[in-house]
């Protein structure tokens, strides 16, 4: 019996010892970056989307890379473009190239919201490494009450998870003492 706990203890050790080499060996374990989005104003109410609100989710994984978008609050039946930017919110720099999104035109992602305003939408890259600063945005496809196409009408910067990377340790929790060992039944 305690050949066969030390064994199964041996085995797990041995486990846990190749899969840290593993991402030891890699040098990059995937981290996540989330960012909420909110409306650019006054672009966002003029475009009829002043309540526009929105999450996206960033994993900058070892060899897959994975960007995914959930919107609410747009035009009904409408067809949006959004993408990842270099830099922060409201004025983000250029969009980050090598992103393929599951809808496209041209280098932008394109976003069709369904007749409640709402939309679902990915995108992933296999050359992507995260930046210090970067946003998730999305604008106008087309000319819309005077916007010029390609108007910016939300934006949320992506930073990184906390749940991401290395968990932190847990304090070990204090045991209580044992109590002696019974020796049997007294006689």
């Amino acid at each position: 019996m305690i050949r066969r706990i030390t064994a199964v203890g041996v085995a797990a050790i041995a486990a846990a010892s190749l899969a840290g080499v593993a991402t030891a060996a890699s040098g990059h374990a995937a981290k996540v970056f989330k960012a909420s989005l909110g409306p650019v104003n006054p672009a966002a109410t003029t475009a009829g989307v002043a309540d526009v609100r929105g999450r996206a989710q960033l994993v900058d994984g070892k060899k897959n890379n994975k960007v995914s978008l959930h919107m609410r609050g747009l035009a009904a039946n409408t067809t949006y473009l959004w993408h990842v930017h270099e830099g922060s919110c409201p004025v983000a720099g250029p969009p980050i190239a090598g992103w393929t999104y599951r809808t496209q035109s041209g280098a932008n992602g394109t976003l069709t919201t369904n007749a409640a305003g709402n939309a679902n939408t990915k995108g992933k890259s296999a050359t992507f490494n995260a930046l210090p600063a970067m946003s998730v945005n999305v604008h106008v496809a087309a000319p819309t009450n005077g916007l010029p196409a390609g108007t910016i009408i939300a934006c949320g910067d992506l930073k990184r998870s906390k749940a991401s990377g290395k968990s932190k340790a847990k304090p070990k929790k204090a045991h209580p003492a044992h109590p002696p060992q019974a020796k049997g039944p007294k006689p």
